[in-house]
């Protein structure tokens, strides 16, 4: 039969205790701390890399014991889930990421590539040929902008030295002219009913031919420019568009 134990023992047993567990949680969220600059490097090389796989294996670096900045590590996650072409999951864990923001500029930085997202999934609807499903998923995107928060859409207090507002306004424009909204613009003949244009405005001496047809020449090239641009940047990888990067 064992020997009932001294009180003076008990007491000591119970103040390692109490000394011991408290010292090893410190100890755990001490190197959780130190380690979380590590992870979102991690993260952040794959981000600027298009490396959508990388930016999952450092999400679930990011998860455990994800008690900072609780957005973080499902942002991470989703954005490079999207970036892989996984729109679908990386909606879930951008919406996810979005729920858990507490600050205006965090908002705006994981709305942005929410955004970006749905704008991408009604693009493959587009793709597809279902216009309904294209429409509705433009509508989402749309109503996500106007929901953001002040500063974010006009990029004066998104957090993103206004990178995240550009994004936003971009694709505000392409939204609203999938949904109706907007009519697309006419790059052939921008300006014709400018009377500048053309120097024969009233009040305005006429241009010589010559200078007028350098012009005409010179606008032709820009705008053909800028159009090949568009395609190049819509061309990408082949796949989906990656999601952009606001942050």
């Amino acid at each position: 039969m064992t020997a009932p134990m001294e009180p003076r023992l008990r007491r000591r047993r119970r103040m390692i205790i109490a000394t011991i567990i408290p010292a090893i949680i410190m100890i755990v969220l001490a190197i959780r701390f130190l380690t979380l600059p590590l992870f979102m490097g991690q993260a952040q090389d794959a981000h600027g890399g298009d490396d959508g796989d990388g930016m999952v294996k450092a999400a679930e670096r990011l998860h455990p014991l994800n008690l900072v900045e609780r957005w973080r590590a499902p942002f991470v996650e989703g954005t490079g889930k999207s970036v892989s072409g996984d729109l679908a999951g990386g909606r879930a864990d951008l919406e996810t990421a979005l729920e858990r923001t507490k600050d205006p500029q965090d908002d705006c930085t994981v709305r942005t590539n929410l955004v970006i997202t749905i704008s991408q999934q009604a693009d493959e609807a587009k793709e597809a040929g279902d216009t309904d499903k294209e429409k509705a998923l433009a509508e989402e995107a749309l109503t996500l902008i106007e929901e953001g928060p002040e500063g974010c859409l006009d990029g004066s207090d998104d957090g993103n030295g206004g990178e995240a507002g550009r994004k936003q306004q971009e694709q505000k424009d392409k939204l609203e002219e999938q949904t109706g909204k907007k009519q697309p613009e006419d790059p052939q003949d921008p300006g014709k009913d400018d009377p500048k244009d053309d120097g024969d405005g009233e009040g305005e001496e006429p241009k010589d031919p010559k200078q007028k047809q350098l012009e005409e020449r010179n606008q032709t090239g820009q705008r053909e420019s800028e159009n090949d641009k568009r395609e190049s940047e819509a061309e990408g990888s082949g796949g989906p568009d990656p999601v952009e990067k606001p942050w």
